[in-house]
């Protein structure tokens, strides 16, 4: 009768695949590969220059509004400013998105209407596509067009792509998920959605060595090994090659 092979306890190096990853056609693996993707259209307005006064001072308060079918985020605006800088980033989810053009339009702040100032449109079918690690989209310069399409005054800074909930930009963007809460609620909203990456823990114990062993068979050299036990797991070291009672680990 055959006896059944002796458990390997010994120590096994192991290295697991923890951060970063390589991009096989649209997707990213590595750790986000534990969660599902989720696609983003994102939208950073970073700034405007030279944009035309509207009221009767010559001045005018802009903001930016980002319009996508029926979501709409908007920056905050700034008080008679023709040079503004806001640096927002907007976020819309890709399995709501229920139009094809992206609409960006500067309008002037006012207390009975707010004016138009100037538009950027765009193709989401021309909009390129983003996976981390790939570098971040640099913003472009973009000239204002009327509601004709034709040139006006003033240009805005922009970047636009597509890409998931791993991107950096995700954590600090404006969500269309959450549009309509407000507070704390508009986080909640989003989370119980968005699953972000996993994180993967490990506890490591290095056996040195040990002294002053009390051998339980004092007629021969000791053989000392260490054994580890944590719930179910079980791993052991090497016996030690120093046959002593203060043993040096292999």
């Amino acid at each position: 009768m055959q006896r059944p092979p002796q458990e390997d306890f010994s120590v096994k190096e192991t290295k697991p695949h923890l951060v970063g990853g390589k991009v096989t056609g649209d997707k990213l693996t590595g750790t986000y590969d534990l969660v599902e993707q989720m696609q983003y259209l994102y939208v950073r307005v970073v700034k405007a220059k030279d944009l035309p006064g509207k009221d009767v001072t010559g001045s005018l308060d802009p903001y930016v509004e980002v319009r996508l079918g029926d979501y709409r985020g908007t920056t905050r605006h700034f008080e008679k400013k023709s040079n503004p800088e806001w640096n927002q980033v907007f976020a819309f989810s890709k399995e709501r998105i229920q139009d094809s053009v992206l609409e960006v339009n500067v309008k002037d702040k006012d207390i009975i209407k707010d004016d138009f100032v100037g538009c950027v449109m765009f193709d989401l079918n021309e909009i390129p596509k983003r996976v981390p690690p790939d570098s971040p989209l640099a913003p472009q310069w973009y000239r204002l067009e009327d509601r004709s399409g034709n040139k006006v005054k003033g240009e805005l800074m922009l970047a636009v792509w597509m890409g998931t909930q791993a991107d950096e930009a995700f954590p600090e963007s404006w969500h269309s998920d959450a549009a309509t809460v407000s507070g704390a609620d508009a986080l909640a909203n989003i989370r119980s959605k968005v699953y972000l990456s996993p994180k993967l823990w490990y506890l490591r114990v290095n056996v040195i060595e040990a002294q002053d062993l009390i051998p339980s068979d004092r007629s021969r050299f000791p053989e000392v090994y260490v054994k580890a036990i944590l719930g179910n797991q079980a791993l052991r070291t090497r016996v030690s090659m120093s046959k002593t009672i203060n043993p040096i680990c292999c």
